[in-house]
């Protein structure tokens, strides 16, 4: 469990003034404890040049997290074994061979995993097998950071509160075109939705309208703070 967490949208599909942008996504998040990068987008530079010009640091991460293996969530990451040789990088199933080659050290989970005190993988869910992680912030809950959500942004988020306990404070990241079945089942169990990445404007609109007091905007460029 951490105290606070910040985190920052290194790159989503809706652009921002003086950054970069490409179809992809990827959130730098950092507590008291760790600081993680979660997906690289599609380009390296799109990764490097937010960074920079955010003042992230990319080079003292403590480790990383890939959601799934689609190149708009990893293809950044050859850029951050360039600059962070050997850093840990959480993977689902698949063949992280490639992530070993640009300089990264793969650790593949097959099933739900704690990976230190108060920070969970979903363990691979869905035939894409794809992993959402869980982040406990004191009094607040959890945080959970999705991917593409292609088994359901619904099915990921129950996952980690099933394993963990806790209530879920917020879900951010892509949702996947969510039906607004999937999107009543997770505002039935958050405390904020976040929808970003392959989401869409549907998805957005109708919790914009459907739940105005859970909806959070987020886009690249977006920096927040949360604590318990």
């Amino acid at each position: 469990m951490v105290k606070h967490l910040n985190f920052v949208v290194l790159n989503d599909n809706e652009s921002a003034p003086e950054l970069k942008n490409r179809w992809g996504w990827s959130i730098f998040l950092e507590s008291e404890k760790w600081r993680i990068l979660f997906d690289a987008d599609t380009s390296p530079r799109v990764i490097e040049y937010n960074a920079e010009q955010m003042d992230i640091n990319l080079k003292n991460l403590d480790f990383a997290f890939l959601s799934h293996y689609h190149r708009d969530h990893y293809g950044g990451f050859r850029y951050v074994g360039k600059i962070c040789p050997g850093v840990k990088i959480y993977v689902p199933p698949g063949n992280p061979a490639f992530l070993k080659r640009w300089g990264l050290e793969p650790v593949e989970i097959d099933k739900p995993l704690k990976l230190e005190e108060g920070l969970w993988s979903s363990g691979p869910l869905g035939a894409i097998k794809e992993q959402a992680l869980g982040i406990e912030v004191d009094d607040a809950g959890m945080v959970v950071v999705v991917g593409c959500s292609h088994p359901g942004v619904d099915v990921l988020t129950a996952r980690l509160r099933e394993i963990s306990g806790k209530d879920i404070y917020l879900v951010i990241g892509g949702y996947h075109s969510p039906s607004k079945k999937v999107l009543d089942n997770l505002a039935s169990m958050s405390r904020y939705i976040c929808p970003a990445h392959c989401s869409g404007s549907d998805a957005k609109n109708y919790v914009k309208t459907g739940y105005p007091e859970k909806y959070y905007h987020v886009k690249t460029g977006t920096k927040r703070e949360i604590t318990g």
